[in-house]
């Protein structure tokens, strides 16, 4: 673990130097904690109730956390981690906890910290993990209205924050309430690499053409409700007693390769140390990408912006100067004797033609104004509208374009352009920075990008230190393992025994 606390204060440190400052120009939001507290591992398990969530939390704990049953236990999240006694924090001092990285679940509001809570338990496989177990699913899609809190925004920030998400389905509802429905196409878009899909409780069946039915069932409505082409892979478990490991049910289906099954879950659910490393990254090189675009186009657009409304004001300054020359040169048509004896008497009968001429510049100055401003706020109107988005977007990038198509820029750009379009009508054009200093910032990230960001994977080794005690790693013969490394099944090796033998004769 000492690697992965490693990796994301770097990936933390990349934040603050390289992104920080380039988001503040733009008014880009980062999705990411200023401060330096490492948190361990995140699995999210989501689900129906009675789906069996809580029962498979046991059943790798290897005893009792959880309660368990048929109707809903309890309404809120647990978090379940390790400790050396069994202890409960309530929602309230989870968030405030200095120690704890949950600071920013503060603002879910009262509701959601009063069915939060925070259990550890000196459980071995929770020393590397945090579990997090969720209330379960129910048929109304506005959960809100029912729960007092907003449970679809909860899902939302731990999904966005866990490394792996199991979503667990029960023969009774294979798929079928509308917060699981209302979870999948909303909170869960994006994050299909972190997402395992689970149909529970298999050893229910009484015969196969049963599981083939609700199996097909879930299929087809998942086939609606994720959409890709094909329909993801379904994990098909049932979680043994935890007493005699053996089914609950007697009369039931062959098992065998259901348990097979089960083990890839708990193996993947070993595994979050490692995928936390990989999203970490991944995360970084995300948010880089989509800054770096989203800071192109704001160049660009601040950039034409001032460009053209640099040229009105020469234009004005340019048409100023030419009346003010145009006066000076006819000033002994304009300071002649009779119009100053007329001005001076009053007789403004006989002002009529320096009259006419003044109001006539006036008038002109004051269309001229006019004309400025309206071509002023069209402009400002046409830069800050998806299509002269999208002009600047292509652009900012018409290198890259003209060498090859990019679609990976089109949907980076389809995600940031929402953005963009709330940055400009919230600040406007003139906050955007367009200094050289911002070009160079802009130019490092992108250099980031392409060097720095990837490198931080390769610095650590991490199938040594997150991979679990049952899967060891080829070592070749001239290096040696780290010692984290080595499982606690293996014996000492010769050398080292004589090493002791030699040290207890002395």
């Amino acid at each position: 673990m000492d690697d992965l606390i490693k990796l994301e204060r770097n990936v933390r440190s990349t934040y603050a130097t390289t992104l920080s400052l380039l988001a503040s120009r733009y008014h880009y939001h980062i999705p990411i904690s200023e401060r330096d507290v490492p948190g361990l591992p995140r699995v999210l398990f989501l689900g129906n109730h009675s789906s069996g969530k809580s029962s498979f939390i046991n059943h790798i704990a290897g005893t009792e956390i959880q309660h368990s049953g048929l109707a809903p236990t309890d309404d809120g999240f647990t978090l379940i981690t390790h400790g050396e006694t069994e202890e409960t924090l309530d929602g309230q001092t989870v968030v405030t906890h200095p120690d704890l990285d949950y600071q920013d679940m503060a603002d879910l509001g009262p509701e959601f910290l009063a069915k939060l809570q925070y259990k550890t338990y000196p459980a071995e496989i929770l020393r590397h993990l945090t579990l997090i177990d969720s209330p379960g699913m129910i048929d109304s899609a506005s959960g809100s209205q029912l729960r007092g809190y907003d449970f679809r925004e909860c899902v939302r920030r731990f999904s966005e924050s866990a490394d792996l998400i199991l979503f667990f389905f029960d023969p009774d509802k294979p798929g079928t309430t509308g917060e699981a429905i209302s979870i999948f196409t909303e909170q869960l878009v994006g994050l299909d690499h972190k997402l395992l899909i689970i149909l529970n409780k298999v050893d229910l069946f009484g015969h196969i053409r049963d599981f083939a039915r609700t199996y097909g069932t879930l299929c087809w409505n998942l086939s609606k409700t994720i959409p890709t082409k094909d329909t993801p892979r379904i994990y098909t478990t049932y979680i043994p007693d935890i007493a005699t490991g053996e089914a609950d049910q007697k009369n039931t289906i062959p098992l065998g390769d259901f348990d097979a099954s089960r083990e890839e879950i708990i193996a993947e659910i070993k595994r979050a140390p490692a995928r936390r490393a990989d999203n970490l990254v991944s995360g970084l090189l995300i948010q880089a990408k989509r800054l770096a675009v989203h800071s192109a186009v704001c160049l660009e657009a601040a950039s034409a912006y001032n460009h053209l409304t640099n040229k009105i004001r020469l234009g004005i300054c340019f048409s100023l100067l030419l009346v003010g020359g145009a006066s000076w040169l006819t000033r002994t048509w304009w300071f002649n004797d009779e119009w100053r004896v007329a001005f001076s008497e009053r007789n403004w009968q006989a002002l009529t033609t320096p009259g006419i001429v003044v109001g006539s510049a006036v008038a002109i100055s004051i269309l001229i104004a006019l004309i400025m401003s309206y071509a002023l706020r069209k402009l400002r109107r046409s830069i800050i509208s998806e299509e002269g988005l999208d002009v600047f977007f292509k652009r900012a990038y018409k290198n890259e374009f003209s060498i090859r198509k990019r679609a990976d820029l089109y949907s980076i750009w389809d995600a940031v352009k929402p953005g963009i379009l709330g940055v400009v009508r919230a600040h406007g054009l003139r906050s955007l920075s367009t200094s050289s200093s911002s070009r160079k910032l802009l130019k490092k990230l992108e250099q980031s990008i392409e060097k720095e960001i990837p490198s931080l994977r390769r610095k650590i080794d991490f199938t040594s230190s997150f991979l679990s005690n049952d899967v060891q790693p080829d070592v070749e013969h001239d290096e040696q393992p780290p010692k984290d490394s080595v499982s606690l099944d293996e014996s000492p090796a010769p050398p080292v025994r004589e090493e002791e033998d030699r040290s207890a004769k002395s």
